[in-house]
């Protein structure tokens, strides 16, 4: 019983936290999950984010149903994320009653705006610590500098998925 409950906090404070979105979110997620309590190694926690970027949904929901579901089985899946997805409920039903009784919204908009810069570090953060994890050597590292310079320079071009294919399909052929 005791793991479900860290499960569910851990999960709660990642869903308190997620204001910035998916890649903000990854530090939240590596910083629980394996600084905190050491339930996945930071390998398996690369894994989960890979496949919690190829699934539909966001990276949070993904990330604690699978890690969930690593620690505890289905109910442990089922937990986490519930627990991920409780503070934006309440959050937006806070917001939605809140705002509809301001009468200024200059206030809200300027917390908002406020909360940006932190946004950014977290985001900074994510792609350092899953860059540190995923980018072992020189020649992934050259995988991931060409695909982050192609859909920088292709602008709106090239979709951004066949670029991402595209460096799927080159490690292929270089790791096969």
């Amino acid at each position: 019983m005791g793991i479900l409950f860290q499960l569910y906090a851990s999960f709660f404070l990642i869903g308190i936290s997620a204001y910035g979105g998916g890649i903000a979110t990854i530090a939240l997620i590596q910083y629980e999950i394996v600084s905190m309590h050491g339930w996945l190694t930071a390998t398996q926690m690369r894994d989960v984010i890979t496949i919690a970027q190829m699934t539909p949904g966001s990276i949070a929901i993904n990330s604690a149903t699978l890690t969930g579901y690593k620690i505890c089985g289905i109910g442990g899946a089922l937990l986490a994320s519930l627990a991920v997805i409780t503070p934006g409920v309440l959050l937006l039903i806070g917001y939605t009653l809140t705002v509809s009784h301001l009468r200024s919204k200059d206030a809200l908009n300027r917390v908002k705006l406020a909360l940006h810069p932190g946004i950014i570090a977290l985001i900074i953060y994510s792609v350092y610590t899953f860059g540190s994890i995923s980018i072992d050597g020189f020649i992934t590292g050259g995988i991931a500098a060409a695909a982050f310079f192609a859909i920088l320079f292709a602008g709106h071009k090239v979709h951004p998925v066949l670029i991402i294919i595209a460096a799927g399909l080159l490690g292929i052929a270089i790791f096969h």
